[in-house]
């Protein structure tokens, strides 16, 4: 069983598939949380300052000490994203999906030719570089990567419907925050509450994987599971690293 499948079959059985949030470039901290038994880490190439190198010594670190490696990318750009999927994560993140058509373009990124894609041939360490088959690979290759679809914007929120019809997106993701920002740009009194509840119930109607943000309090968890969100994401390296600092100085700062 691969790691996309044990992640399927942990979500399947009602359980929630738990990541922490990386932004910081040392892989170690990718090591850290698959030691310390995190279903996942979320690589931020986005929002943090990480290039190739560093993406692939995150994907390499995380697997090697137990957990599924998701990257998430700034956008459909399908030079970036073959280089990345050669590196064989086990999810690619789509910020801003807005519409069908971001949407489409995601899955032929990651798709090979034979099955409607634009992907280019030469996998590296997806393929144990070149010990595993690679004909074998390139027919299976779009299954053990889930292509996750962030919601993040009332325009993609309107597109919903339109989004989850697309044929091998995996997984719908809630960014609350950003979500929040595009409500609050409108202001014509949208509730973001009824808002993410009503995502959550078409995007399990519609039998995707659903993920969210949560803060790391077991009420939250709680509260996001009974909405149907069966992967969440809580907690940051950074942020992490900082407050931990600040309580180790706190504590004899007055001597």
């Amino acid at each position: 069983m691969n790691r996309v499948e044990e992640l399927k079959k942990k979500m399947d059985s009602g359980r929630l598939v738990k990541g922490f949030f990386l932004t910081m470039a040392d892989p170690m901290v990718s090591e850290m949380a698959g030691y310390a038994g995190y279903d996942y880490v979320w690589i931020d190439a986005e929002h943090g300052p990480l290039g190739r190198q560093e993406i692939l010594h995150h994907i390499m670190a995380a697997q090697g000490s137990g957990c599924a490696a998701f990257v998430r990318v700034p956008g459909v750009d399908r030079s970036m994203l073959k280089a990345i999927l050669d590196m064989g994560p086990d999810g690619i993140i789509f910020p801003f999906t807005n519409s069908r058509e971001i949407a489409e373009e995601a899955v032929r990124a990651c798709s090979y030719p034979d099955f409607g894609g634009v992907r280019g041939q030469g996998p590296i360490r997806a393929i144990r570089y070149g010990l595993s088959d690679e004909g074998e690979y390139i027919q299976t290759a779009h299954e053990n990567v889930l292509k996750i679809a962030q919601i993040e914007t009332m325009e993609g929120y309107e597109n919903l419907d339109e989004i989850l019809q697309v044929r091998g997106i995996d997984s719908l993701f809630i960014g609350a925050a950003d979500l929040s920002r595009s409500i609050q740009g409108r202001n014509d009194g949208t509730d973001l509450n009824t808002v993410y509840e009503d995502i959550c119930r078409r995007v399990r109607r519609c039998g995707k994987y659903l993920g969210a943000a949560i803060g790391a309090t077991a009420p939250e968890a709680q509260r996001v599971k009974n909405l149907g969100v069966q992967w969440v994401v809580f907690g940051q390296d950074a942020r992490a690293l900082a407050n931990a600092l600040k309580t180790n100085l706190d504590a004899i700062k007055n001597y």
